[in-house]
């Protein structure tokens, strides 16, 4: 592209392409067959999405042994060394799992002939994938030039540059030594490198799960905050949540409101595909109504804090709180690895809504997953 992204050539990417579909083409060395490694939701996900594309799945291995002797949607699930010892000579092993790199070098080391990861699965199937929308192929991405550009314009640090460059590099080529170790997952949200948490927050906790996040944030803060504002729309998830909260020692407990709401853009109800637990998100295709409302109408204190991970809405659920982010100038920490469009969508519309906060892109997974943009007034900003 340029200077801002040196590891991009044409060359590069076409031979990191023919890398990807040489794996699964039976006429180049590789093979229709697969092992899905990874019995959890990526599993199951990349499984639906090998039958949609006529793959042979002949295994699925998990390094849980209490999954053994069950299935996955019908597959049979097994020991690794049993799944590589049977396929290990026939079958590509796609590794089904966010954080791939132990589970590759344990694949590498045990001696199957193929490997891929989620990513390369992606590139060769994409018209077949569902659900699993945070990749682009190189093509489509690279159609996002003049945005590119404009996003890498808006973030405010040296770290945050050159992540998002790596990431851009990574996406059209999957290489992974061009990105650093991640920061540490338990920071992930509150990240005190980027703003300083006070004793005085007021959280609003968009895609509040189970109380995951909640729990990160107490742990955090020492327990010592204002208010938090958990916005779970997910009727099991919310279930858990609840319990969570109940289980919280008093001052804490009292402190705490769980609210059913999608955060969105309008009020009203909006299509859910629920019972997916930390994947349940809004969907055409959802079997149930949730309600949906905008921050700016939900919460009625100020709050100093608004953490989105909400599956990729987070773009309308920002539009749903311009009001709160003008008048309150909260932390806006916002998860951007839903929808790859996102890498640059969400910096830009960041800027749009509080000009005059510093963009912060941080990253707490492998690869592309778990990765925050933080828009932060420049009075909240870190020391140092």
């Amino acid at each position: 592209m340029d200077e801002a992204f040196p590891d991009l050539d044409e060359a590069r990417i076409a031979a990191a392409i023919e890398r990807a579909r040489r794996t699964f083409d039976p006429s180049a060395g590789g093979s229709r067959e697969i092992v899905i490694f990874g019995s959890g939701d990526l599993g199951r996900r990349i499984l639906a999405s090998a039958r949609a594309a006529g793959l042979d799945v002949r295994a699925v291995a998990d390094n849980n042994e209490r999954r053994w002797g069950a299935d996955l949607d019908g597959v049979p699930v097994s020991a690794p060394a049993e799944a590589i010892a049977r396929f290990g000579a026939s079958a590509v092993f796609v590794v089904a799992i966010f954080n791939p790199s132990i589970v590759l070098e344990q694949v590498r080391n045990s001696g199957a002939r193929r490997i891929a990861t989620y990513p390369e699965f992606f590139w060769s199937f994409a018209p077949f994938v569902r659900g699993l929308t945070g990749l682009a192929r190189p093509s489509a991405l690279l159609a996002h030039r003049r945005e590119i550009h404009a996003a890498l314009g808006c973030l405010d640090d040296l770290e945050s540059r050159r992540e998002y460059a790596a990431q851009i590099a990574w996406r059209c080529t999957l290489d992974p030594s061009l990105l650093e170790p991640p920061s540490r997952f338990a920071e992930m949200h509150f990240d005190r490198s980027v703003y300083a948490l006070s004793s005085d927050e007021t959280l609003v906790d968009c895609g509040a799960f189970d109380g995951d996040s909640l729990r990160a944030f107490l742990e955090c803060t020492n327990g010592a905050f204002r208010h938090a504002y958990a916005l779970e729309p997910d009727p099991a998830n919310r279930s858990k949540l609840e319990r969570f909260v109940a289980e919280l020692p008093s001052p804490a407990r009292a402190a705490v409101t769980v609210l059913p709401y999608a955060a969105a853009d309008r009020n009203g109800t909006v299509r859910f595909d629920a019972g997916q637990g930390v994947a349940s998100t809004a969907s055409e295709n959802g079997a149930v109504d949730v309600p949906c409302r905008r921050l700016d109408d939900a919460i009625e204190a100020r709050p100093t804090l608004i953490k989105m991970d909400i599956e990729g809405a987070e773009p309308l659920a920002l539009r749903g709180a311009q009001r709160l982010i003008r008048e309150q100038r909260p932390v806006l920490a916002v998860c951007a690895y839903h929808h790859c469009e996102h890498l640059w969508e969400l910096p830009l519309l960041l800027r749009e809504l509080a000009p005059d906060f510093r963009i912060f892109l941080r990253r707490y997974a492998e690869q592309c997953w778990e990765t925050v943009y933080y828009a932060v007034p420049p009075e909240r900003r870190a020391a140092g």
